[in-house]
């Protein structure tokens, strides 16, 4: 029988007006912690719907005014390439990040218009992959080679992939096998036993868990955890301790 206590760490909420939207599908602060806590979900690293869909600054700013003083809720920026200025490199990106309390970046290069090689992001994962700071990315964002040559170079970075679909299976293996700050963020996840073959082959600690809220529904992403058929130990740490430790102690997955 379980003894360990699940801590429920959501690593994929979206938070705010989105542009593709319509108005009954966003979810403001307050429906969001409503919507997170049905699930026994209290703690959660949001982005800005703002900051992807209009504008990252704006959007990012925002978000640390909404989420300042409410405990469990974590800034995640959405960051682009400093080389066109909009954004500041190097230590003013990290102090950037640090005064508004964000533990994590998203990227979003093909609807930013940006490649994530090293002609585009030489001034951007080379300092977050020495401070620590673990980088997003949707699965729709950029292509596994891409990925590949990311962790390549930079083979100190987390990059977390959000929502990969259970086709992508194929492509993820070899990656997973090959670099060890590669993660899978579970909330599309959902081969049968795909949590259990991850964690067997390459450990819980290359799984973290995320509803995708509000594009999901956040029950369905428990439920994958809850019943995945794997010891406490590797599910308190996909639900929650991996992602904390990546967040707070600068560690490896």
């Amino acid at each position: 029988m379980e003894t360990l206590v699940v801590p429920w760490f959501d690593a994929n909420c979206l938070l705010g007006p989105q542009a593709a939207a319509p108005a009954e599908a966003w979810l403001d602060l307050d429906a969001t912690i409503e919507a997170l806590a049905a699930v026994g979900i209290d703690r959660a690293l949001v982005t800005s719907a703002v900051a992807r869909d209009y504008d990252p600054l704006a959007g990012n700013e925002r978000l640390a005014g909404e989420l300042a003083g409410r405990a469990g809720l974590v800034p995640c920026f959405v960051v682009l390439p400093p080389d066109t200025g909009e954004f500041p490199r190097g230590d003013a990106l990290l102090a950037y990040l640090a005064a508004a309390g964000a533990r994590a970046v998203r990227i979003y290069p093909r609807l930013h218009n940006f490649g994530i090689g090293a002609r585009w992001t030489a001034g951007l994962f080379g300092p977050l992959a020495e401070a620590g700071i673990p980088v997003l990315i949707d699965a729709t964002q950029a292509d596994w080679p891409e990925v590949d040559d990311v962790l390549s170079r930079h083979p100190a970075l987390t990059l977390i992939i959000c929502r990969p679909g259970y086709r992508l299976i194929r492509w993820a293996w070899p990656l997973l096998a090959a670099h060890c700050g590669l993660v899978l963020e579970t909330s599309l996840w959902q081969a049968c036993g795909g949590i259990e073959a991850v964690v067997e082959r390459f450990g819980p600690e290359r799984l973290v868990f995320g509803t995708g809220l509000p594009e999901a529904a956040p029950g369905g992403a428990v439920s994958m955890i809850t019943y995945a058929q794997i010891a406490p130990e590797a599910r308190a740490a996909i639900a929650g301790g991996t992602l904390e430790r990546l967040l707070w102690d600068g560690g490896r997955p």
